[in-house]
């Protein structure tokens, strides 16, 4: 070692100049190539796809073109100084929208400004009324806001007639706007539409100047509409059912990365280490560090990176089948020119959703595994134990070990599943064109052409998928996987002794009883025996659940070979909704709809998941009222019910946005201050109001941090602009376009911040457009409306002071004069959320009841009740997952409320959240796997199904027990109260052991190839687990509302009475003396 350095020193002492430098320039091209590979990695992790790049060019042509129009000459004499507006409407119209909702958000913008219009004149005739009968006739100045529109002097009597129809527009608007969540654009553009006019509406002395006005006002809307309408059909046209099957392609490539993780995530189990501490194994070795590749749980398991992978895999998959459910109903009501139908999209979602839920329960698998480590401590190093402890941790150690080599015997069918499964998929990718065929590789190319290197009779066998006939190769493989379970079942028996006299595995009619699972040569101990059957149960809920996925593949195959077949991808066809469709949808605009980023795309900023939960969350009876029996007494239901309306949330929301317009607006209706307002252009601190004001605080805070940053940005990206062309008009708006481009890809990327990135364009839309508005109209005629002109360094910053005010006094009334917090919205909303638990689990309870007596009827008719059920349990299913997500938001924004008092218990809320969604999550197993008993593959074996099914009715393995307490949690919740007192879950069902009470052959391990046995084996787990996070949910729930205890416990006879009472009395008002 010493002479190899000495030789290498010595070489390197003996280098010349030249060998040096060729050291410095590879050096040099070394760091070249890392920075290079820096910027690579940049760009990459941009995601600059040709669809952001089109959305971004679409977005910012929109804004581009009304402003380029404003310079014709035309143009700028019709609009004169409202030509901004045409702009502004171009961007708030949002054209990158698929067409579908492009079209209902643009008509509903529409009919709200028509509408807005009518309600403009109809205040303006009011004002010109107290006008004419306080002030005489003088002549009118001939200056105004238009052409047209002359005004006068101040007005009390008009001002303060059109202060109170300012007040009542935006109060019912926002009250609306709270109500109905797919009116949130309308009622933005109405509410910025009615500030404008009602604003300059006193200063009209007639009509005619009012009608003027209103009129060219309606027209810089509508013209901005159409730009918008023009660049969202004709350029780079999108609809939803582009979107949606891209989202599809994208759904099937993650279940793809899922598979990839869930694989990995098994392959680990087969390690004896996979839950020790990185810092435990190291120290046995090498006292090492410890590793930061593993997470720990609070009791100490670890998280393996493998297990962090399946758990994000899944959660992003989830987070996909969410989009794709909203976009749903969107992609049945449009037309297009497609090859398919709205019922084969609506068939191809139901696949995806067939994926999704086997694949959820292998991610519950892990968590399974998860408690067993920390049940037997496997987490901890032996070194740890004390020697009292040593016989259970060689009974730890002994159980670890059977599942070692449990998970190694699946190691192999394991992969050549997932190898299928992914393959599978790609067939359908293939088949129904979501991608391109793959070129072949330039060695594959290479080898083609040399015939030396080709096995021609093995290519003509092979099948790849896109191939036809792959179907059958899909199902081939599913079996042969179903039939491999055979080995795992041999190492299960061979771990417990037990010796089987025939293989379950062949079909023999009359083949002799095998030995049950509470056989006499397993031990006597109770313990051990029902350790051996829950192994048993886990290895086939795995089982079931990685054959179920490989089912559910093969059925979306063969979905895709029969479109295949019937010609329905060899042409593309007109498709048109029905007229029951359309009659639906328009009925859905006025009713209560959940809410979600299509209809709101700042949700995500605010965490305002609006969930519809049905009438009969709220109160069913009136405890103060009997039901109405003739028609006075119910003319006397409708007028207390249109009191409960000016009391609700949404009405209170409505009445805090209009007192913080008017905090704003009584500027403009005083004598003293009406000339400052329009003069200093206030009126768009009344639009920020508008845009800027949220039902919770901690959203509030967020965003008016978000949005000064954005119009701070805003400003100083102005002068960018302006100066760095020096002011010519045709740089100016080349260069705006450029960074409206850019600003765009936040919107696409970021949706949290999509309303301070459109906050952003707006502003810079106003401030570059006003000063090219004064260059094109002149300065005399700028300022002809009295607002007097201003250059750009100093027109952006009051733009910048405008839009912070206005978003003060939005935070001030989001506080005043009680705060709207997100941790009050998140109670509220947790309690909606156990509500629609309790609804789901009675719909799965009633469920595996019907199909357990066989009585779902026809599913393919509409009216069966297990069709009925099916729609019920789907549609309760999303409505929870998208309540989760906001639930989720709303936790997170609690961190950014000012906290007074004692710390918000986040961590509860977290917790309850969590155990919602596995409850949840193992509701929808026990429902999928109740399936089985309806759908039996195996002809052969009906019989055992049969007898299984009539147990099982008799067994009850739901109970509405769980429907009453989670219903008990609910109320608690909203309401704040305190628990009954002794409450408790029920106590997991034993199924296995109720069963075999009836029939002890039932359960034999010779019926462990009936698909039914598996689908049992899941149930059971699943059922226990739900009464085990049920359990944890009371308890969290107890520390949040408490419980009632009337209980008094005597401490010390030395103590008298009345102490002990006293002292009682002050824990809390529980009356506990301790």
């Amino acid at each position: 070692m010493a002479a190899a350095e000495d030789r290498q020193a010595q070489t390197h002492s003996s280098d010349g100049p030249s060998q040096e430098a060729a050291k410095d320039g590879k050096a040099h091209k070394a760091s070249s190539t890392r920075k290079a590979s820096i910027f690579r990695l940049a760009w990459n992790n941009m995601d600059f796809s040709p669809w952001i790049l089109t959305m971004m060019f679409k977005g910012a042509l929109a804004p581009a073109i009304s402003i380029a129009a404003y310079q014709g000459t035309s143009f700028a004499d019709t609009f004169s100084t409202l030509g901004y507006l045409v702009a502004i409407m171009s961007v708030l119209s949002f054209p990158i929208l698929p067409r579908s909702k492009f079209i209902q958000t643009m008509l509903l913008n529409v009919i709200a400004i028509c509408f807005g219009a009518a309600i403009l004149l109809l205040a303006i005739y009011c004002s010109v009324q107290a006008r004419a009968h306080t002030t005489p006739v003088r002549s009118a100045s001939s200056n105004g806001p238009s052409p047209g529109a002359t005004v006068a002097k101040y007005n009390s009597s008009a001002s303060a007639v059109c202060a109170i129809w300012l007040f009542f527009n935006i109060y019912f608007a926002n009250t609306l706007r709270a109500s109905r969540p797919q009116l949130q654009f309308p009622v933005i553009v109405y509410s910025i539409f009615v500030n404008v006019g009602l604003t300059y509406a006193p200063s009209f002395p007639t009509m005619t100047a009012g009608i003027s006005f209103a009129k060219l006002l309606l027209e810089a809307f509508l013209t901005g509409f159409a730009i918008a309408s023009g660049v969202s059909l004709f350029i780079f046209r999108r609809t939803v059912r582009m979107g949606f099957l891209k989202q599809t392609a994208g759904f099937l490539t993650a279940v793809q990365n899922t598979l990839s993780a869930q694989n990995s995530y098994l392959q680990t189990l087969g390690k004896e280490d996979v839950f020790r501490k990185p810092q435990d194994v190291e120290d046995e070795h090498t006292n090492g560090k410890p590793g930061k590749s593993h997470k720990a749980t609070k009791s100490g398991a670890m998280l393996s990176p493998e297990h962090e992978r399946l758990k994000a895999a899944i959660g992003a998959l989830g987070e996909l089948f969410g989009t794709m459910h909203a976009d749903m109903p969107f992609v049945k009501r449009e037309m297009a020119y497609d090859n398919l139908s709205s019922a084969d999209i609506d068939e191809l979602f139901k696949h995806c959703q067939g994926l999704l839920l086997p694949l959820t329960g292998m991610s519950s698998a892990a968590d399974i595994f998860q408690r067993i480590a920390e049940k037997w401590g496997w987490a901890e190093p032996a070194s740890t134990l004390s020697n009292e402890k040593s016989t259970e941790r060689e009974s730890a150690d002994r159980a670890k070990s059977h599942w070692n080599e449990i998970m190694k015997t699946l190691h192999e069918p394991l992969e050549a599943m997932t190898e299928v499964m992914h393959d599978g998929l790609q067939h359908t990718l293939l088949t129904l064109g979501l991608m391109w065929a793959p070129k072949p590789k330039k060695s594959e190319n290479a080898a083609s052409s040399n015939g030396s290197q080709r096995d021609v009779e093995a290519e003509a066998g092979a099948i790849k998928p896109g191939d036809r006939g792959y179907a059958a190769h899909i199902a081939k493989k599913v079996d042969e996987f179903y039939d491999q379970r055979e080995s795992l079942l041999n190492v299960f028996c061979r771990q417990n002794g037990i010796k089987l006299e025939t293989n379950p595995f062949e079909n023999i009619p009359h083949a002799t009883p095998a030995l049950p699972l509470e056989s006499q040569s397993l031990p006597d101990d109770p313990e051990t025996r029902n350790q051996n059957k829950r192994q048993l149960y886990l290895i086939l809920y795995m089982e079931f659940l990685l054959w179920s996925t490989g089912r559910a593949v093969l059925s979306l195959v063969q979905f895709a070979d029969r479109k295949v077949e019937d010609g329905t991808m060899e042409k593309k066809r007109f498709i048109a909704p029905t007229a029951n469709r359309l009659k639906k949808w328009a009925l859905s605009l006025l009713k209560v709809e959940d809410s979600s980023t299509q209809h709101t795309p700042d949700a995500t900023e605010t965490g305002a998941t609006t969930i519809y939960s049905g009438a009969s969350f709220q109160a069913s009876k009136d405890p103060e009222h009997l039901p109405p029996t003739n028609i006075w007494q119910r003319f006397g239901n409708g007028l207390r019910k249109a009191g409960s309306i000016l009391g609700s949330t949404e009405s209170a929301f409505g009445f805090r946005v209009a007192c913080a317009t008017l905090s704003i607006g009584i500027v403009a209706y005083l004598k003293d201050t009406s000339e400052f307002f329009l003069t200093q252009r206030l009126v768009w601190a009344l639009i920020m109001v508008s845009i800027g004001m949220t039902v919770t605080a901690g959203s509030g805070v967020f965003g008016f941090i978000g949005r000064i940053a954005g119009t701070f940005l805003a400003m100083c990206t102005s002068f960018v602009i302006w100066y760095i062309v020096d002011g010519h008009t045709a740089g100016v708006i080349v260069f705006l376009f450029l960074f409206i481009f850019v600003e765009f890809y936040f919107i696409l990327k970021f949706p949290r911040f999509v309303v301070v990135a459109l906050l952003s364009i707006v502003t810079q839309v106003l401030i570059i457009g006003y000063e090219l508005e004064v260059r094109k109209l002149g300065a005399k005629a700028a300022t002809s409306n009295g607002q007097p002109y201003y250059p750009i360094y100093l027109l952006a910053p009051y733009r910048l002071a405008c839009v912070t005010g206005g978003m003060f006094v939005a935070f001030f009334w989001t506080f005043f004069p009680y705060p709207l917090t997100a941790r009050s919205q998140l109670r509220k909303d947790l309690g909606v959320s156990l509500y629609l638990l309790a609804n789901f689990y009675s719909i799965v309870h009633t469920t595996v009841g019907l199909r357990l007596t066989g009585r779902e009827g026809d599913l393919t008719s509409k009216q069966s009740p297990g069709r009925r059920l099916e729609k019920a349990r789907g549609e309760v299913y999303i409505k929870e997952l998208a309540l989760l997500g906001g639930l989720r938001q709303h936790s997170a924004f609690t961190a950014w409320e000012p906290n007074f008092g004692g710390k918000f218990p986040k961590e509860q809320y977290d917790a309850i959240i969590q155990q919602v969604q596995n409850i949840l999550n193992y509701m929808m197993l026990i429902s999928y796997a109740s399936n089985t008993f309806v759908h039996d593959p195996s002809s052969t074996k009906a019989t055992w199904i049969s007898d299984f099914a009539r147990l099982m009715t008799s067994v009850t393995p739901t109970s509405q027990e769980v429907t009453s307490i989670l219903a008990l949690l609910s109320a608690s919740v909203t309401n704040g109260n305190p628990l009954p007192p002794y409450l408790k879950a029920p106590q997991a069902y034993q199924l296995s052991t109720r069963l075999e009470e009836l029939d002890t052959d039932i359960l034999s391990i010779k019926h462990i190839a009936e698909p039914g046995y598996s689908a049992f084996a899941v149930m059971q787990i699943a059922s226990s687990l739900v009464s085990d996070d049920l359990e944890k949910l009371i308890m969290n729930v107890k520390e949040l509302v408490g419980e009632v205890d009337f209980s008094f416990h005597v401490i010390s006879t030395s103590d008298s009475s009345e102490d002990a009472l006293l002292s009682g009395s002050g824990e809390g008002g529980k009356g506990k003396t301790e």
